[in-house]
C-alpha cells in the first residue's frame, strides 16, 4: 500500500462505501421484483408462453442478483486487503496496482498485466 497516498486510499474506500449502498439496493430491489415473479407463477400468469417469459425474468434478476452478491464479496475482500495492509498490491506478482485501475474498480485484486493474463487463460472456463 505504500505506493498509494493516504488520501487515496480514503477516495478508494469511500468509493467502496458508495458501491456497496448501492448494490444493497439494488439487490433488494431485484429480490422483490423475483419474489413477484415466482408469486405470478403461482398464481394465474396466463397461458404457457406467460409462463416462460415469466420464468426466464425471474432467472435473469437472480442471475443480476448473483452477479451483486460477488461483486460485495469482492468489496469486503478488498476491505479486507486494507485492513492486512496488502491492499493496491497485486495478489498474483505483487507489483503495485495503478491508483487508475483502483479507481475504475476499486476491489481489483490483480494489476492490468496479471488480469489480462488471467482472463486469457481461463476464457471460456466456467
Amino acid at each position: 500500500m505504500e505506493h498509494l497516498t493516504e488520501s487515496q486510499v480514503k477516495r478508494l474506500l469511500d468509493a467502496m462505501e458508495q458501491r456497496e449502498a448501492e448494490l444493497r439496493d439494488q439487490v433488494s430491489g431485484e429480490r422483490e421484483r423475483a419474489m413477484e415473479m415466482y408469486a405470478q407463477l403461482e398464481g394465474v400468469a396466463g397461458d404457457e408462453a406467460d409462463q416462460a417469459l415469466t420464468k426466464i425474468r425471474a432467472g435473469i434478476e437472480n442471475e443480476l442478483i448473483d452477479r451483486h452478491v460477488r461483486e460485495l464479496a469482492a468489496l469486503e475482500a478488498a476491505r479486507g486487503r486494507v485492513a492486512e495492509g496488502t491492499f493496491g498490491a497485486c495478489v498474483e506478482c505483487g507489483d503495485p496496482i495503478g491508483f487508475g485501475r483502483l479507481k475504475a474498480y476499486p476491489s481489483a485484486p490483480r494489476c492490468a498485466d496479471c488480469q489480462t493474463l488471467r482472463e486469457k487463460t481461463f476464457a471460456g472456463t466456467p
